[in-house]
């Protein structure tokens, strides 16, 4: 997947890791866009409180399966007409394979949780764009897709009731879309070709 990818973006960039957790956190609002996306194998300090971790999105990764992220760049993803598309964060995905794998696109929103409905259709349209743009490059012909939304600053419940209507939109966005979404702060790596949600 990932010489795939190079070959429709040459200079796209690539981290990996096979660590049995993997944290992504959002710097963007809390740092002025000094820092952005970050990948980590430990969960990373908050750049604007003392002693106290950052809010990430976690990956279990329990059989430390290599895994390729590829946070995407400012204007590498546009449109016909060369404009700056909506798209989520990055994507990743079980690093040395290329077909009957999952990818996993992330949308993060480091926001208050007071904003959580502000956001809950742009998640999804950012992550649909994304795919959809994979897609029509050729990228997904074998894939697993997953689009999964994070908001880690609402870490103490479940907020995928208030970003999907009931089970029938999710039925409805996998028809239409082929994506398969999670709502959630942690997702599970079960093998190279599956994800699962925390029971």
């Amino acid at each position: 997947m990932k010489s795939k990818i190079k070959g429709i973006y040459p200079d796209a960039q690539f981290i990996t890791t096979s660590s049995d957790c993997i944290y992504v956190a959002d710097f963007s609002e809390r740092t002025n866009a000094a820092r952005k996306v970050e990948v980590h194998e430990h969960i990373p300090d908050c750049p604007l409180k003392e002693n106290r971790k950052m809010d990430c999105f976690r990956l279990s990764n329990p059989y430390s399966l290599p895994v390729d992220f590829h946070i995407f760049a400012e204007h590498q993803l546009v449109n016909a007409e060369g404009h700056d598309m909506e798209h989520c964060e990055c994507c990743f995905f079980p690093d040395g394979h290329s077909e009957h794998i999952w990818i996993g696109f992330l949308e993060i929103k480091d926001c208050k949780v007071k904003n959580l409905s502000r956001y809950k259709d742009k998640t999804k349209q950012q992550i649909i764009s994304t795919v959809r743009m994979f897609r029509k490059k050729g990228l997904l012909d074998s894939c697993r897709v997953y689009g999964i939304i994070s908001f880690p600053r609402h870490n103490k419940v479940g907020f995928d009731q208030t970003l999907f209507e009931d089970i029938t939109e999710y039925k409805r966005l996998y028809k239409a879309e082929h994506i398969r979404f999670f709502a959630s702060n942690d997702v599970i790596i079960n093998s190279i070709s599956t994800l699962s949600l925390p029971k």
